[in-house]
């Protein structure tokens, strides 16, 4: 029997050479396809020819919707046979998506290499894969503590780091690896807790290492942990950033938190930075406690202020995340931002994009079961709905602040949500 061949597609990464392909496509590789992979995004001209079995889209970011549905009708007037897509903005839009494809896989494909490929040799139909929502009958429930396939993601497939922009930094060419994926927090607007709910599956800490040492081949010498937590255990992510230090260095690390976790690990922090911790992204949000109570970010404003104190005292760069934007500040405390970043002596480390950062109320926020947003002008807008401020003003400044952040080049805060 031949192997069936596959194409493994990356829609959008944060212009990063996409680790979740490049997981999928490893996996899938080592269960005994012949993978091709693609990076929709950095490469839009390089559409992969040959009569694919099967087709996987890998959506993980909103930015990635549009173009996921857009390869797979392309993928479907070139021939292939089967065209799947995934990721968690694959799951969020799976009734969207289900008629454009021949399904949803709602969990990670390292859990499901076997069927996958069952069903790209024809063996099985759609609807009978366990994981894979058709349209037709009852979303499948994702089957979060299946033991995944975890195996080397085929970066081979995808260009080199040094291709990709984003992954030079002041510290030397960056190197993007993950300990877990989803997130044991319930963050109200976070694409990540829509799709996974308060739940984080370890990734296999041998293949993290074996993952960073590909990547040092390709001349990374700081390694980001793109997890949507890091700390979503106490001890594996710091394991694995030990074992990557003890093999590899020196080399130095970045990582995103929650700002509560930047005071209660504390400790492991202070020791993160002797093994190279340079760089802490995390979610401020806005320095506003109504802001605070409806994200559900378990830190209050005073919080806020002693993390920024741990963290430079830890001597980490902070990266702080905002969405300044949203239906539930003024316009004063809008302006009233800067007089917050001059106070915590963080306004050096904050770009444009997070001074223009708008809520997200993507399809399947839980946001919009919730009664904040009762009296908000809500539009359909397609995969998200825009919401207008009662303060013509602040969607003045907004707009305006929008068009500084896209000529900056600016308008991206993280990675995963």
């Amino acid at each position: 029997m031949s192997a069936p061949k596959v194409a493994v597609v990356s829609a959008f990464e944060a212009k990063l050479q996409p680790i979740l392909a490049a997981s999928a496509a490893g996996a899938l590789r080592s269960a005994g396809a012949e993978v091709a992979a693609w990076d929709a995004d950095v490469c839009p001209n390089d559409f992969p020819s040959g009569d694919f079995d099967l087709v996987l889209i890998s959506i993980p970011s909103y930015e990635g919707i549009e173009t996921g549905a857009q390869v797979a009708s392309q993928f479907k007037l070139a021939g292939a046979r089967r065209v799947l897509v995934c990721g968690q903005y694959a799951w969020l839009n799976a009734g969207v998506l289900a008629s454009l494809t021949d399904g949803v896989v709602v969990d990670e494909p390292e859990g499901m290499t076997e069927p996958l490929l069952a069903f790209a040799r024809g063996e099985v139909t759609a609807d009978q894969v366990d994981g894979i929502f058709t349209g037709e009958g009852t979303r499948p429930k994702p089957k979060r503590r299946v033991a995944r396939d975890w195996q080397l993601p085929a970066r081979d497939l995808f260009p080199p780091i040094a291709n990709y922009p984003e992954h030079c930094t002041k510290f030397g060419l960056l190197g993007n690896i993950e300990a877990t994926r989803g997130c044991h927090h319930r963050c109200s607007y976070c694409a990540v807790y829509a799709a996974y709910g308060v739940a984080a599956i370890p990734v296999d800490s041998g293949m993290v290492l074996a993952d960073a040492a590909q990547l040092a081949g390709q001349g990374a010498r700081h390694f980001a942990f793109v997890d949507a937590e890091f700390f979503n255990t106490r001890r594996h992510a710091l394991n694995a950033m030990e074992a990557v230090a003890d093999r590899l260095g020196p080399v130095t690390f970045e990582l995103t938190t929650r700002f509560d976790h930047i005071l209660e690990f504390e400790a492991e922090i202070n020791q993160m930075t002797g093994l190279g911790l340079r760089v802490i992204t995390s979610a401020l949000e806005f320095p506003s406690e109504r802001v605070l109570q409806v994200f559900d970010k378990g830190i209050d404003v005073p919080g806020i202020k002693k993390a920024i104190r741990a963290a430079k005292a830890a001597g980490v760069e902070l990266r702080p995340t905002f969405i300044t934007f949203t239906p539930w500040v003024t316009l004063a405390e809008i302006q009233a931002l800067e007089d917050f970043l001059d106070e915590t002596g963080i306004a050096g480390w904050v770009d444009h994009t997070a001074r223009q950062t708008r809520l997200l109320l993507f399809k399947g926020s839980p946001l919009l079961d919730s009664p904040w947003l009762d009296g908000v002008t809500l539009i359909d807008r397609g995969f998200y709905y825009d919401w207008v401020h009662p303060d013509p003003a602040v969607d003045e400044l907004w707009a305006q602040r929008r068009q500084e952040a896209v000529e900056a080049g600016a308008t991206r805060c993280c990675v995963r949500c």
